[in-house]
């Protein structure tokens, strides 16, 4: 029996999508597996008419991100604090993490990320202003 060369490629890549090895084995940002998000650009915002771009170190943010869904957890800070993860939401190909810090002056954070990319945005609460955080992620 004779097999187009076409088919036999075509057969392979299915067999290798089906077993997990390949394209559709690429990293997926839904919250399984630990990941570090690069934070590349934030808005500082002090009031409704001031806003300011900076990056992490301008709003005294962590440059990564550590993010531990199972653990429920947050980290990156360079003094080894920890945020905890209050709920965790996946709607419209997006993972979905809120968080509160009732030490902080009742300081709000939530963030999503694309589950296909791995993008990141993410918006930071309090009695002073906000933050709006955009970024990376990648498997950690």
């Amino acid at each position: 029996m004779r097999h187009r060369p076409g088919t036999v490629r075509a057969v392979g890549l299915i067999v290798a999508l089906l077993a997990g090895v390949g394209p559709a084995a690429a990293a997926t940002y839904d919250g399984s597996a630990p990941l570090k998000c690069r934070v590349e650009t934030v808005m500082i915002c002090s009031d409704p008419s001031i806003c300011v771009r900076g990056t992490a170190a301008t709003a005294l943010l962590p440059a990564v991100v550590t993010v531990d869904v199972p653990g429920r957890v947050l980290g990156g800070d360079a003094a080894g604090r920890r945020v905890k993860i209050v709920s965790v939401g996946h709607g419209a190909g997006r993972l979905l993490l809120h968080g509160e810090e009732v030490e902080m002056l009742g300081t709000a954070w939530n963030v999503a990320i694309e589950e296909a990319s791995g993008a990141m945005t993410g918006a930071v609460l309090s009695h002073s202003g906000g933050y709006l955080v955009f970024g990376t992620c990648a498997p950690r």
